[in-house]
């Protein structure tokens, strides 16, 4: 890795946890949520979707959202399970990485997410009886800054609050889009591969 770089931002989805969007598609379909297909991505969200990874509604409001275009009645509890089939799992090695790097970087998460799926996240993390604050110096996730990838002002933000100088940052994302914009600003970038192993080469 360059000598120079001494902040490292992590994406969650498809860097740190392996995501399943067509899974998630497939189990709203099964509640009758037609749209689902058009308006869930593995780079984007589209509709109420997005709005919830901005944080622009809340998790009830989601729901009921949901709810209203379903084909049948819908509890919460089918809504949140459909939604969180997209995520898959953290493997252990990624996880062991991370905690070698915080010995000589700075290690930062960059997520577009929402509330739900940062709830299941938080207990993935938890597995291995370390905190979240063993893995990254800060979280910086998009329902809670209002912002999203791959919008400049996110990646703008981050800089801002954390004093950190583009130069000596490299960002981890499997979003090509997000890479370019992060590369405008000055950033250095590794844009994931699907399937990729990064832990032997970040």
């Amino acid at each position: 890795m360059d000598n120079g770089i001494r902040n490292l931002v992590f994406d969650f989805g498809g860097v740190l946890i392996d995501i399943d969007p067509r899974r998630c598609v497939e189990e709203f379909e099964k509640l009758g949520f037609g749209p689902a297909e058009e308006l869930i991505g593995k780079y984007w969200q589209r509709g109420v979707f997005r709005d919830f990874e901005l944080g622009n509604v809340s998790s009830e409001v989601f729901c009921q959202s949901v709810r209203n275009e379903a084909g049948r009645r819908v509890t919460d509890e089918e809504i949140i399970a459909a939604w969180n089939a997209m995520l898959c799992d953290i493997a252990p090695a990624k996880l062991e990485r991370l905690l070698e790097l915080r010995k000589d970087y700075k290690v930062y998460l960059l997520s577009n997410t929402n509330v739900l799926h940062w709830e299941a996240a938080r207990r993935l993390f938890a597995r291995g009886g370390h905190s979240l604050q063993d893995y990254f110096d800060d979280v910086f996730l998009s329902f809670e800054m209002h912002q999203a990838k791959p919008d400049a002002g996110i990646f703008q933000s981050l800089a801002m609050r954390t004093g950190l100088f583009p130069h000596e940052t490299l960002l981890i994302d499997d979003a090509s889009a997000n890479c370019d914009v992060a590369r405008s600003l000055g950033w250095h970038t590794h844009c994931v591969n699907p399937g990729e192993d990064w832990t032997s080469t970040i």
